[in-house]
């Protein structure tokens, strides 16, 4: 755990007490969402700094309700679309393994990580360098032969993989691994992922 000097979290405190929000601090002081919550939460802003805090966390939601409806305004025209059927795809496997929080996708089955970043790419226009991959193997398997496998499949450099090791001493039920593809700064697919999800839900179950 990475330590902080006493001054830089005396800053953390007094710049909390004159308004800056969880993630102002986070940019400014560099320090971690997690490490700024611990120290700022119990913390009571004052006069008019309280006020100014409250219009940010205010102006946060507006923008977050304005992308939310945006995506589903995003989601529709797809569904519009001549992508209807692809996209159809990637929110069911999206549903059954994708991650709520973030754009993130894990299986063990090659094909529909494949297919997954194939609809990723073409259809969303994800830009390359915003892929990151992740392979997660047991203890037993040919870490080259999976890196090999997983980095064909997914069309990336097997330098750019991390690798993960599940202890516990065996090989688990699949042959090379799992394979875990995550989108930086995921924010936009991830709400018209889960906005393409809403509506063919209505359109299946009105």
């Amino acid at each position: 755990m990475r330590i902080h000097s006493t001054e830089k979290i005396k800053k953390l405190i007094l710049l909390r007490k004159q308004g800056y929000s969880i993630n102002e601090l986070v940019d400014s002081l560099h320090i971690p969402k997690t490490t700024v919550w611990h120290h700022v939460h119990k913390i009571k802003v004052l006069g008019k700094y309280a006020t100014i805090l409250n219009s940010k966390r205010g102006g946060s939601r507006i923008r977050r309700q304005k992308n939310i409806e945006l995506s589903k305004i995003e989601a529709r025209e797809i569904l519009k679309s001549t992508d209807r059927e692809l996209v159809i795809i990637l929110s069911m496997l999206y549903w059954g393994e994708g991650s709520k929080k973030t754009c993130d996708f894990i299986n063990s089955d090659g094909r529909i990580i494949e297919v997954y970043l194939k609809i990723i790419r073409e259809v969303f226009e994800i830009e390359e360098n915003l892929i990151r991959a992740t392979m997660r193997i047991f203890t037993g398997m040919d870490e080259k032969d999976c890196l090999n496998y997983w980095s064909k499949i997914t069309g990336i450099n097997k330098n750019k993989f991390k690798v993960r090791l599940n202890d516990g001493g065996t090989r688990g039920k699949t042959k090379y691994g799992m394979c875990r593809i995550s989108i930086r700064k995921g924010a936009r697919p991830l709400k018209i992922i889960h906005s393409l999800i809403e509506q063919i839900h209505r359109e299946v179950c009105p």
